[in-house]
Parts: structure tokens; C-alpha cells; sequence
């Protein structure tokens, strides 16, 4: 078998390894390079690195991206499908098949973007920072791998592996190393799979681009990261610290943006520079270097009204105040397709706009994870935590009288109370980006006890909280790679 730098038009290569029993590897493909040789000086470094980041735009359908970021709303209720595909509906009704292509790309997808990285890292360790022009950019390449690897490993680890359970063997198969072989590696316990994790985010922390530039992985993104990392892994204090660090950085270019429908507004350039994010993967339109998840929106997946009342009537009463849920947040980025459903207007879905993202991560994730994180370490609603979950709200439009409405959230609010509207308060702001939606469901559900069949009905099979490793990885592996419980 044989590995190959694929070289695709002048600005991007992808890497991809042969691993067919029929022989394919004796064939030699066009305008291709191999791999143990393809990165060669800084240039090519660069060409791979671009490799890397373009892994998260639309291939084709079922090739997992953006698939990957929608299917954890189908599992949460803040999608469904509009359509007849049998896996689209098996996810909705928690029950996902085993053997579905979608599951397949999304998963053989972010193992892609974790073997461009890695050999990105295996082509600059032959390479010294002398060979670089400008000081530096050999670790800022570096720092750059590592967080897309760290990205990648984590979005695996949530969506197919057991990431609520610490002690859990059902972590998945990390990779530090190229693919050379079609040799089957076993999986990874959580714990191990974390810290893989964490110990990549410490590298790109201290090695990534120090930056405001939000279309690259950069340092201030890799320690907004990390501390979502560690509040996944239940370390609130740690990641309240963490979270504090980047919320309180006085440089201006990472802040929550002074409207919610700005982040959105894909009319000109300025989306990719916008406050509010932290990384995301640049569209462009006019080129033809389509992200994809907004004509994905509307046709795999739409947003149902229920969502939509959710947000519009849904209120928590507080000691007699009836505290709306939201203002206008979601009816500003519903789009009715018709008198049953809506598309997710976050996302360019009719071409009318010309630039478009994926939100990785942005301002306002990080202001609620810290406010749950700091009341969860300190087992009360502090000062601090209730300010970080006002400060979104606040963005939206909410005011402080006292009375009913779109309003902030009293000092008087009990713990329980507070952290149900975090969770609700990261419904309405992030929902439709990249899933979040069902994540903090199985959280909620493992930490607090919640039912989540009181959110979605189907839901109620804990081992279908994750989706299945694809059976076609299964039987490749002979053995050697074990499905989640359940499968």
C-alpha cells in the first residue's frame, strides 16, 4: 500500500491512503505526490495545511460534512427531516442505523481531517525553522495541526463515543500518526481520549498564531476550546478559569458582537471578522467554495415549529415572574418553508448571500459555559455566573424591570432554576450551529439526572445517546475496533 499527497488546483491538497483489497494501491493516480515526500519546504507545508481546513467544506451528500454538525439536532427535536431518507429518520427517532452512509462520512470525515493534520506534523518535523521566511511559522503550522486534530478527536468523541463516562472504556481510535497501513487500531478508553485532547489544545495554545484572524485555528480559540473540553469532562472549575481568561482578554477582537443578527449577515466579508467568533470555516459564494450547510438545511433537516413556539411562548416562572425564553432571536433566523416548517437562516440557503460559515465556536458559547461551569464549582449561582448568562441575553434585546417578558434573570433564582436556563439559554442562541443542543441533554442527563425523554420522546435508550461506529469500520477491522453498547 501506498500513501499520496493528492494535489487539487493550485491551493489545496488532500490526503487520502488506499486501503482497498482489490489492488488499488498499485495503482498511481494523477498529479499526485508521495506523501512521505509531499511536504518538502514551506510552501508545500502551507498547501497542506489548507488540505487540513478544507476538510470541513461540502464534498458531496453523504461524504459527512456538514452532515456532521445536523445530526445531533435530529436527536434533540431541534431538527427533523423534511424527507423520506431512512437514515435522517432513524436519527430522529433515536434509533440510528448502523450501516447508514451519512453516519459513515461524518465519522471517516473527521479521520480525514485528523490524517491531513497528522501528516502535516510528520512533513514540518523534517523541516527547521530556518527553512521558514517569516520567524516562527514553522510552530504557528504546528499549533495549527494540533488544534484541528484536537477539534476533530473531539467531535468523534462526542458524537460516537461514551464522552459523559470518564471511566468508560468507549472512548474511540485516536491517531498521532499517518495512516501508512490498513491495519486496524483498537479504541481508546475516554480518559485516554481526553487527554489526547487537552494535551494537543496545550500545544496549540502555546504554538497556534497569536491572532484575531477567526477563519484559522488560533491561540485565543485553542484555550476557548480547551475549556470546553474540560467542561465536558465535569473539571468546572478548571474551565471556568479557563473560560474567564479569554472572556476577560481586553483585546477587542474577541467579544460578543453588539447584535445577534450581524453574526448571521452573510452580505459581505465582514461575517469572517466579526467579534463574536472565535474559529469558524470560511464560505465564499462568489467562488464557488461552498461550506454547504445551508442548502443542507431545508433539504436533509429543517427546524420545527415546536422549536420555534418553544422559544416565542416558552417562559420559566421565577417566584411569579414569567421570564420569557427568548425575544427575537429565533423568529429573526427561522425562514417559514411553508405553514409546517422552517429553514435554519443562520446558514445561506437560496445563494441571495454571498459568504457563509461553520461557527466552531463563538463569544457567546463560552460566556454560558462559563456561567454553568462557575456555578457548578461553587454549587451556587454566583455573582459572576449569573452576570455571564445575563450578558447574552442582554445582546438579544432582554431588560431588567422586574416584570414579565424578555428579561433578565433575578438574583433571587435558585441553582436548579439557573442552570435550567443556561441549558435553555444555549437552546435558543447557538441552536442549528453545530448541535450543541443534544449535547448538553446528555450532560444534563448524566449529571443532574434529567430526563431527556421529557424533551424528546423517543430518546429514551441511554446507549443510543451516541451514534453507532459505522458497521463498515466494524467489519474492516476484523474484530479489533468493539461497537458501542446497544449496536
Amino acid at each position: 500500500m501506498k500513501t499520496y499527497l493528492k494535489i487539487l488546483g493550485l491551493i489545496t491538497i488532500t490526503f487520502f491512503t488506499y486501503v482497498s483489497c482489490e489492488k488499488i494501491e498499485d495503482v498511481e493516480p494523477l498529479f499526485a505526490l508521495d506523501a512521505e515526500e509531499g511536504i518538502s519546504d514551506p510552501n508545500t507545508a502551507e498547501l497542506a495545511l489548507i488540505g487540513a481546513y478544507a476538510t470541513f467544506r461540502q464534498s458531496s451528500f453523504d461524504r459527512g460534512t456538514p452532515e456532521l454538525f445536523i445530526i445531533p439536532s435530529l436527536f434533540s427535536g431541534q431538527a427533523i427531516t423534511p424527507g423520506n431518507d431512512n437514515e435522517a429518520i432513524s436519527f430522529v427517532a433515536n434509533d440510528p442505523i448502523v450501516d447508514g452512509r451519512i453516519n459513515l462520512g461524518a465519522y471517516t470525515r473527521m479521520y480525514d481531517l485528523i490524517n491531513r493534520t497528522n501528516w502535516v506534523l510528520f512533513g514540518i518535523s523534517n523541516l527547521s525553522e530556518a527553512d521558514f521566511e517569516n520567524p516562527g511559522r514553522r510552530d504557528e503550522i504546528i499549533g495549527e495541526a494540533k488544534a484541528l486534530r484536537a477539534l476533530a478527536h473531539f467531535y468523534l468523541l462526542r458524537q460516537w463515543g461514551q464522552f459523559y463516562d470518564l471511566e468508560s472504556e468507549f472512548g474511540i481510535n485516536i491517531r498521532t500518526e499517518p495512516v501508512r497501513s490498513p491495519e486496524a487500531q483498537p479504541r481508546n478508553s475516554v480518559e485516554e481520549t481526553y487527554a489526547q485532547i487537552i494535551q494537543d489544545l496545550d500545544d496549540a495554545i502555546m504554538m497556534a498564531p497569536v491572532t484575531s484572524n477567526k477563519i484559522v485555528a488560533n491561540q485565543t480559540f485553542a484555550r476557548a476550546l480547551k475549556a470546553k473540553v474540560l467542561f465536558y469532562q465535569g473539571d468546572y472549575s478548571n474551565a471556568a478559569a479557563l473560560a474567564r481568561e479569554v472572556l476577560d482578554n481586553p483585546n477587542g477582537d474577541f467579544a460578543l458582537a453588539p447584535t445577534y443578527s450581524e453574526i448571521f449577515d452573510g452580505s459581505s466579508q465582514a461575517l469572517f471578522s466579526n467579534s463574536e467568533l472565535l474559529f469558524g470555516t470560511q464560505g465564499d459564494n462568489i467562488n464557488n467554495e461552498f461550506i454547504g450547510i445551508g442548502n443542507f438545511w431545508g433539504f436533509y433537516a429543517s427546524v420545527p415549529p415546536s422549536y420555534v413556539d418553544f422559544a416565542t411562548t416558552g417562559a420559566l416562572n421565577l417566584n411569579g415572574q414569567n421570564i420569557s425564553h427568548d425575544g427575537d432571536r429565533v423568529t429573526s433566523i427561522s425562514i417559514p418553508q411553508g405553514p409546517f416548517l422552517f429553514d435554519n437562516g443562520k446558514y445561506v440557503s437560496d445563494f441571495t448571500e454571498t459568504y457563509e460559515l461553520i461557527y466552531h465556536m463563538r463569544m457567546a458559547e463560552l460566556y454560558l459555559i462559563f456561567a454553568e461551569a462557575h456555578a457548578r464549582a461553587n454549587g451556587s449561582v454566583t455573582t459572576d455566573a449569573l452576570n455571564a448568562l445575563n450578558a447574552v441575553r442582554i445582546r438579544a434585546g432582554a431588560i431588567t424591570t422586574g416584570a414579565d417578558g424578555f428579561e433578565t434573570y433575578p438574583a433571587t433564582i435558585s441553582l436548579t432554576q439557573f442552570l435550567e436556563a443556561v441549558r435553555i439559554e444555549k437552546l435558543i442562541e447557538l441552536g442549528g450551529e453545530i448541535g450543541e443542543d443534544w449535547f448538553d441533554l446528555v450532560r444534563y442527563s448524566f449529571v443532574d439526572g434529567f430526563d431527556i425523554s421529557s424533551v424528546k420522546p423517543t430518546a429514551t435508550d441511554i446507549n443510543k445517546y451516541i451514534s453507532p461506529i459505522p458497521v463498515q469500520s466494524i467489519n474492516a477491522s476484523n474484530g479489533v475496533e468493539i461497537q458501542n453498547p446497544g449496536y
